[in-house]
């Protein structure tokens, strides 16, 4: 088996892009009261968001490996570890949706690319994990 690495739904990843509106009502007090140390704070705050957003969305959503799946999720910091001998079934939601569950775990809701989320189901398959 491959390994199988399943990146983040794409209008997922455009609306990381909202964390820097707060940055646009801050925007005019500074332009009309300008000081330099100000625009320096502003913009590197700026720069920081921006940083961690392109991070946020080169990290993949979820990574197989031969014991189990590795699912990394915005609300989280570290990945959460399903392995394939613990998983109890998955349910396809929509065409988009697919949830995970797991016995030592809450089931996981994923949105994916239909395309992936066959992916995903094809890999459940072959580890014999079954549809709920």
């Amino acid at each position: 088996m491959a390994a199988l690495v399943l990146k983040k739904h794409p209008m997922t990843r455009a609306a990381h892009y909202l964390f820097l509106l707060p940055f646009l009502p801050a925007l005019r007090p500074l332009m009309v009261n300008f000081q330099t140390s100000h625009m320096i704070i502003y913009v590197s705050g700026v720069l920081l968001v921006i940083f961690l957003i392109i991070y946020g969305n080169q990290q993949p959503l979820l990574r197989s490996g031969r014991e189990g799946l590795s699912i990394y999720l915005h609300y989280r910091q570290n990945a959460e570890y399903h392995p394939f001998d613990g998983m109890v079934g998955y349910r396809r939601v929509g065409r988009r949706r697919i949830t995970i569950y797991s016995k030592d775990h809450r089931p996981v809701v994923l949105t994916m690319n239909i395309s992936d989320v066959d992916t995903l189901i094809a890999l459940l398959k072959e580890e014999q994990v079954h549809e709920k």
